[in-house]
């Protein structure tokens, strides 16, 4: 009996001990933390760069590396960002709890557009209330030299399922989006078929294959496209009026932090000079129409029907939200299954 008490008493001295290790290293990660300025991690293409370049102190931020592990945002929010910015498809890879609240009711009210209620509320109540949508692209078609498809892109999506364009496109990485393009298309045993015409499934790396001639057509977000297309007179770009996918670009707060997001950091992107300048980049922020149409007359004319489609148009893109684990599953397997 005395043995029992003495081994249950020497476990506690132990426990206790080690207990009190870690409160002292939790209270100096604590305190190193509070010393620093907040901090803001992204990928380097994920915010135009005008609008990330006036990050207001004390604020800071430190660009992430998505090749670095299969979980890059979960990654930065262990190492103490106190905010992200995402693509809406990364959503999945963070636990609900590793979020707080956005808590930005005021700018929450802003939004007035039918596409970004709808995405909202396609996350759900739980993760809804923790992502501050700031900015859209819509998934479009670049071309170089792309005359003979430019009719037939203009309809729809399947002018990629063309036997001239057999290896000479350029799809997204995402499998989710590749088969969401191959749906629309409505052909039969399409998502095989597309993936057969495809030169690479890179959309990191496209530019640099269309551009040097190793493809004809690329599936590229807006905001990656504009640029290009001012430089170098071979490419142009459709948005179907079919509608397209929508690449959303969200705020997250870490669950440990106690900053506020920046406000009025995100207010000065929501309006001019800002707002036109990122318009002109493919940069959409979920804006009533009527103000988005203000910021549209700085843009060049050329430009305006892809960077503010029509209403009808508008009405027909779609979002993908997160995926549930059986219906990842489920995608897995149709994938594997279309294998060409």
């Amino acid at each position: 009996m005395r043995g029992t008490m003495l081994g249950e008493r020497e476990i506690g001295r132990r426990e206790l001990l080690r207990l009190g290790l870690l409160v002292g290293l939790v209270g100096l990660t604590g305190c190193a933390r509070g010393s620093a300025s907040p901090l803001l991690r992204a990928t380097p293409e994920t915010l135009p760069k005008k609008w990330r370049r006036i990050l207001p102190k004390p604020w800071s931020y430190k660009p992430l590396d998505t090749d670095l592990g299969s979980q890059p945002f979960g990654s930065a929010l262990e190492q103490g960002a106190d905010l992200l910015a995402l693509g809406d498809g990364w959503l999945a890879s963070l636990p609900v709890k590793e979020l707080q609240s956005i808590d930005a009711a005021a700018l929450q009210d802003r939004f007035d557009d039918v596409q970004a209620r709808s995405f909202m509320a396609s996350l759900g109540p739980a993760l809804g209330s923790r992502v501050l949508p700031v900015g859209v692209s819509p998934w479009v078609l670049l071309f170089r030299q792309g005359d003979p498809w430019l009719s037939q892109a203009r309809s729809s999506w399947q002018v990629l399922l063309d036997p001239a364009l057999k290896g000479r496109v350029v799809l997204p990485q995402s499998p989710r989006l590749v088969m969401a393009l191959a749906e629309r298309m409505e052909v039969p045993d399409g998502l095989r078929l597309l993936r057969t015409q495809a030169y690479a499934s890179d959309d990191r790396q496209a530019l640099n294959w269309l551009i040097q001639g190793n493809a004809r057509v690329a599936v590229l977000p807006l905001q990656r496209c504009l640029n290009s297309l001012r430089r170098d007179p071979r490419l142009s770009v459709v948005l179907p009026n079919s509608g397209a996918p929508l690449n959303w670009t969200v705020l997250v707060r870490s669950a440990m932090t106690r900053e506020p997001i920046p406000q009025s950091w995100v207010e000065q992107s929501w309006q001019q000079p800002l707002l036109g300048q990122l318009l002109a980049g493919g940069w959409i922020p979920p804006l009533p129409r009527a103000e988005l149409h203000i910021a549209l007359a700085t843009i060049p004319k050329s430009y305006q029907s892809i960077v503010l489609p029509s209403q009808e148009v508008w009405s027909r893109c779609w979002s993908l939200p997160p995926l549930t684990s059986a219906q990842q599953v489920e995608l897995d397997q149709l994938w594997h299954q279309s294998t060409p």
